[in-house]
């Protein structure tokens, strides 16, 4: 994810107040739940306050300079050496610092340095460090998952626009060859073939293009492609396409359904003694059912796969993971396909 300079910006002055509305809260906290019920001086607040900046050094020294250095690096023994060295040393500069300026504060406080004054001094820089450590690691952690998922989107994406681009091409390879073999012919109705093979490519340089198009969109895009291939197989007329439902509404990624009707008419052997070609799509409010059944030749062996039905697969695992099921199946020299749509999640 690129950010411009005026978005980084932003992004630090929401870090910068994000910190500095957890310490004032901290502060709060202090003052309200420590001392509510305990008479507090000027200079008794004045002895929290410079304690309060022992904690912020310890804090953002931990933070900007031994996380990134050596926890962030796996060099967990240096880590562990530099904060013990840093508690030691901040100790050491905190206890002058109560002892002659704070000390008629501090009934208690009758020598420089004290044993149990320095423990206190160290087990409370801990603290600090602990919580340091653990907001850095976790926000860490979560802004590697976020850029994580941002360059898994960003490949996802990247893949389907390449196996969408492989889709054109081989479409129109296909639907190209069928005008050719019109032209060859020099069939009358060859202008109405190109003007369906117009209307073809438009769908799919300008609108297939967006992530989802409506379901009435692709049906009549379907049906172009019907009518472009009736053209070519003149007098036979064994193909049907059967609608049941209401497409109003719907929306589904582009050329998926397509690929199967490809499929359906570059190995159905269509007769006009029989029904060559049957495809049937069943919507309903949640779900929608495609399914292509032809005739095949039964002396030759059909291979599943090529490479549109591959490219499907691909894609619908990619849009519809969990949420779709495909299925192939021949005997008796007749092929189905099935491909079973839900429409309860949005393709990511």
């Amino acid at each position: 994810m690129n950010l411009t300079l005026p978005e980084v910006t932003m992004k630090k002055r929401y870090q910068i107040a994000l910190h500095i509305a957890g310490w004032l809260i901290f502060i709060a906290w202090i003052f309200y739940f420590v001392y509510a019920n305990r008479t507090l001086t000027f200079g008794k607040g004045l002895d929290i306050t410079f304690g309060l900046l022992f904690h912020l050094l310890i804090f953002y020294f931990n933070w900007y300079v031994l996380i990134p250095n050596y926890l962030a690096r796996n060099r967990i023994l240096l880590y562990v050496a530099s904060v013990l060295t840093m508690l030691i040393a901040v100790a050491v500069l905190q206890a002058p610092f109560d002892y002659y300026l704070f000390r008629q504060y501090n009934p208690g406080m009758t020598m420089l340095f004290s044993y149990e004054r320095l423990l206190q001094y160290v087990l409370g820089g801990l603290v600090t460090t602990f919580i340091s450590s653990a907001l850095k690691v976790t926000g860490n952690y979560i802004r590697n998952e976020r850029r994580n998922k941002e360059l898994e989107t960003q490949k996802l994406m990247a893949e389907l626009a390449y196996l969408k681009s492989q889709v054109n091409p081989h479409f129109l390879f296909n639907t190209l060859n069928n005008i050719y073999s019109l032209a060859y012919k020099q069939h009358p109705e060859t202008p109405d073939a190109i003007m369906k093979l117009s209307l073809l490519m438009r769908y799919m340089l300008y609108e297939s293009n967006d992530t989802l198009v409506s379901l009435e969109k692709e049906v009549e895009h379907i049906r172009n492609f019907i009518d472009l291939q009736k053209l070519r197989l003149r007098e036979q007329t064994g193909i049907k396409f059967n609608i049941e439902g209401d497409l109003k509404g719907k929306q589904i990624a582009p050329m998926l359904l397509m690929t199967l009707v490809e499929n359906a008419f570059k190995h159905g052997l269509v007769s006009k003694n029989e029904i060559g070609i049957i495809m049937n799509l069943v919507v309903k409010n949640n779900s929608l059912l495609f399914s292509t059944i032809n005739n095949t030749s039964t002396h030759k062996k059909r291979e599943f796969g090529g490479i549109g039905l591959e490219n499907l697969k691909r894609r619908l695992n990619l849009l519809y993971h969990n949420q779709h099921q495909l299925s192939f199946e021949e005997k008796e020299g007749t092929f189905y396909a099935t491909l079973k749509i839900y429409f309860s999640s949005n393709p990511k």
